[in-house]
């Protein structure tokens, strides 16, 4: 009794520990490496006269260790199947094949069989994966010991695929193979049991990487296209780039590079080249690598490389590629620093992309108080880093390195890097460049909106902090597959998974707002009319319902719904709806709108009779459909009309679109233009990487 009481014990031990206190793989790879470890020990003694008494005492203890977990993830609501199937896949498979090694050691009567045994599991176990880690790009691993490694943390959707079946059959032939070998001269039935397990291992060996256990480098670079430039071998998913489109991001990997080697004063060696892998959307990335919206930088390996989906590309690119360019002053051992939130903050600082709308100090500076000399240490530990949400972490590692490289040769900072020696590289105590950071933030000019994004980055969470982590509901799953889908611009495929979804969760507003969407892009105005009533108080969904009178060219009724969601408009009106209602001027204007916004067309020809904010969208569209053809005519009629800050973002579109386009002198127009007027720290930080953009193409075409 008191034996099994220990497991359940020790399980409880780990309940309040973040993630291994999960019923997920976390728990089950402790639970694995235990039970193969003990099991093989075991298996290994010369006394032991039953080998499947070793395997009952061990998974009956590995499953009774589990039970709080179980019981606790039951009560919490944290339950799912998929962390049930890891429960199963995971440490079973690893007790067999532990029991399997210390039996073979047994029988063949080696020396030292616990010895043998104990090396065998830490050669499979932490050797194998060095191996993997050290040569191949991927970040998501499997293992005969401690089952599988999904991917990234910041994933938090982490289910069971084939391929972890197909690797697990892989342990079952091994153990198969091991358990018989020792005994194969006694009867023809091991024999052919031999012959079966050698059978499923010699092919399953051959085709590792179409089985998607391993994707090497030359299985990515097979499945894609590849387009090369001076510093990059961009390797992209043709389905989804078109040749513009790589065009465009190839130039764009050119600039980004120039800008950062210039900035870290870097002398790039010649010839060598930038692998960048470029995945049609996330969930390609995840299939092949791992990596779902996590895009990364392997700096451990040799061989340059990035991985990024291409919905990604616009907001990660220039951070990521500070990671591949920073490994030429990264220490010996993985090309990195020691110091995760240095690795992660000069990355931010360079690219200062936390905010659209806010810089890294407005956004620290904003949420006093200040991290203190002791809280810098631990935040630019893995620990520390890793405690606090992405955001948080990113941001205030961030404004730091962005501090110092501002204040500092770039020299001293690069030599810390590499140690993570703070005073030896900038011969001043830590606390003292901690004290300096501080001193500036509170000089920072601020305004509601900054404390309005820097309240909204403070108040996220880390996986490691929620109850859990790995919980996706059915909404949530469907919810993805349309996400998925839209990135693929599928929308016919999405339209009953959107339905299905609708069914499930009618009153809520987002949910409700994506059915609207989808019934006004496929022509299913009745629904729509049936759907939104007369009491309803959400003026987008009373809006859509005129949009869906506009479509049937009932104009009366139309206005009607128009005026209905004016009266329900709170006052003062969200800045959502500043021009929602221009946007429907008319009927001209109206009929362009609907168009565009659902149903993704744009006029047969651009005219000066659509007003401004008609004009600034269908520019944006033509950027979004790959129709860059007519941006110079919408240019031409927008660069005449008054210029507001509400529409900055789509300045910067325009502008940098049309420097890809070679409209130079526009472009510079345009930019000046736009800075003269009154723009926030962070528009005017976008707006000089625009006239980078600009100068960069202009010495490429010479």
């Amino acid at each position: 009794m008191i034996r099994n009481l220990v497991p359940v014990f020790l399980g409880c031990l780990f309940l309040p520990l973040p993630l291994l206190g999960d019923f997920h793989f976390e728990s089950a790879i402790l639970a694995a490496v235990f039970g193969c470890f003990w099991g093989g020990i075991s298996a290994s003694r010369l006394v032991l006269k039953s080998d499947i008494k070793i395997i009952t005492k061990v998974l009956r203890a590995i499953f009774l260790f589990g039970l709080p977990f179980f019981l606790f993830s039951l009560f919490r609501g944290c339950f799912t199947w998929h962390g049930l199937s890891f429960w199963i896949l995971i440490p079973v498979p690893a007790v067999l094949f532990g029991i399997a090694i210390g039996r073979f050691y047994r029988k063949i009567m080696a020396p030292i069989p616990a010895v043998l045994t104990a090396l065998t599991l830490l050669f499979v176990s932490i050797g194998m994966l060095l191996i993997e880690f050290l040569t191949l790009p991927h970040v998501y691993f499997f293992n005969h010991v401690w089952g599988t490694w999904p991917g990234p943390i910041y994933d938090e959707t982490v289910t069971i695929g084939w391929n972890l079946i197909l690797f697990r059959a892989i342990t079952f032939a091994w153990i198969l193979f091991l358990w018989f070998l020792p005994d194969w001269k006694k009867s023809f039935r091991v024999r052919l049991t031999l012959i079966f397990s050698i059978l499923i291992l010699f092919p399953s060996y051959l085709f590792l990487s179409e089985s998607g256990i391993i994707t090497p480098r030359s299985a990515l670079q097979d499945k894609l296209e590849a387009y090369q430039t001076e510093h990059f071998d961009l390797y992209y998913a043709n389905s989804q780039f078109s040749h513009q489109e790589i065009d465009y991001w190839a130039l764009k990997h050119e600039f980004h590079f120039q800008q950062i080697v210039d900035e870290l004063e870097i002398d790039w060696p010649e010839g060598r080249k930038i692998e960048s892998y470029l995945y049609a959307s996330a969930w390609q990335k995840k299939a092949w690598v791992g990596a779902k919206f996590t895009s990364y930088v392997p700096i451990w390996l040799e061989q340059d490389q990035l991985h990024i989906a291409k919905e990604h590309l616009d907001g990660v690119l220039k951070h990521e590629m500070v990671h591949v360019i920073s490994k030429q002053f990264g220490n010996t051992l993985f090309n990195g620093s020691w110091s995760i939130g240095l690795i992660e903050g000069l990355a931010e600082g360079i690219a200062k992309d936390a905010s659209p709308e806010s810089t890294l100090d407005q956004i620290m500076a904003a949420e006093p108080p200040y991290p203190t000399v002791e809280q810098m240490e631990a935040a630019l530990s893995f620990k520390g880093f890793y405690s606090s949400a992405g955001a948080i972490s990113y941001t205030t590692a961030g404004s730091f390195v962005n501090h110092l490289l501002e204040q500092y040769p770039v020299s001293n900072f690069k030599e810390a890097y590499a140690n993570s020696d703070f005073e030896s590289a900038y011969l001043i105590p830590f606390d003292s460049l901690v004290s300096g950071w501080q001193q500036s933030l509170p000089q920072v000019s601020l305004d509601s909106l900054d404390q309005q994004n820097s309240a909204f980055i403070f108040s996220q969470r880390s996986i490691f902090q929620k109850a859990c982590p790995h919980v996706v509901s059915p909404i949530m799953q469907l919810w993805d597959d349309i996400r998925f889908l839209e990135t693929l611009a599928i929308y016919g495929e999405a339209l009953p998974i959107v339905e299905q979804l609708y069914q499930m969760a009618p009153e809520n507003t987002i949910i409700k707002q994506k059915w609207l969407q989808y019934h006004l892009r496929f022509d299913g105005y009745e629904s729509i009319v049936e759907k939104v009533s007369l009491n309803d108080s959400i003026p987008q969904f009373l809006l859509m319902k005129a949009d869906a009178f506009a479509f049937q060219g009932d104009w009366d009724r139309a206005y009607i719904e128009l005026e209905n969601a004016w009266d329900v408009l709170p006052d003062p009106s969200p800045g959502n709806f500043r021009y929602s209602f221009e946007l429907r001027a008319d009927t001209l204007n109206w009929k362009v709108f609907i168009r565009s916004r659902y149903q993704d067309l744009l006029p047969n020809a651009v005219s000066s009779n659509f007003n401004l904010p008609n004009k600034i969208l269908l520019s944006q569209k033509a950027i979004e459909l790959q129709r860059l053809d007519v941006l110079p005519a919408y240019s031409a009629l927008l660069i005449n009309e008054e210029l507001n800050t509400d529409w900055f973002n789509q300045y910067l579109s325009l502008i940098d679109r049309l420097v890809f386009l070679k409209e130079f002198e526009e472009a510079r127009q345009w930019v000046d233009l736009v800075s003269a007027l009154e723009l926030r720290p962070r528009y005017q930080e976008r707006l000089q990487q625009q006239q980078e953009w600009l100068q960069f193409m202009m010495r490429v075409e010479g």
